[in-house]
């Protein structure tokens, strides 16, 4: 019995003698054991003799981002338009946009006489918000990436 790490071993050291034996033909791969005789078509060498493929690393390469979408995307979709900018515009847009498009809200209703329907002026202010997000944060980043 050895002990590694200060753990005593209690694997067994040897197979016990009833153990099945393995039932398949023994021999190595290279070698025929009677498939070819038995209509199994030989395999074929590897390519390059070394028999690895080669490994090809994939890059990414960020892209350019359009100016037109960018503002499509935050006109239709408010803050969520701005995850095409980039990830984090998209979550900041989510902390700060929000809730200040809430509290413009409340503050802007009693101005207007409560005519209007408050997610209507939420809406309103929102889009106010995110596109010249969009409008200054796409040529921002383009030009971070050097594009």
């Amino acid at each position: 019995m050895s002990e590694r790490f200060g753990i005593p071993d209690h694997a067994p050291q040897h197979a016990p003698d009833h153990a099945a034996q393995n039932p398949t033909a023994q021999g190595s791969w290279g070698q025929s054991t009677g498939a070819a005789d038995a209509g199994w078509p030989p395999s074929p060498a590897p390519a390059g003799g070394s028999g690895r493929g080669t490994y090809t690393p994939m890059t990414f390469a960020p892209r350019r981002k359009s100016f037109i979408t960018a503002i499509v995307l935050a006109m239709l979709l408010g803050p969520l338009g701005l995850f095409y900018v980039s990830f984090l515009n998209g979550v900041a847009a989510l902390f700060v946009v929000v809730p200040l498009a809430r509290w413009l809200t409340f503050g802007v209703l009693p101005a207007l006489g409560g005519r209007v329907e408050p997610l209507t002026v939420a809406v309103a202010i929102m889009w106010c918000i995110t596109v010249p997000w969009a409008v200054i944060g796409v040529p921002w980043r383009n030009k971070k990436l050097g594009f």
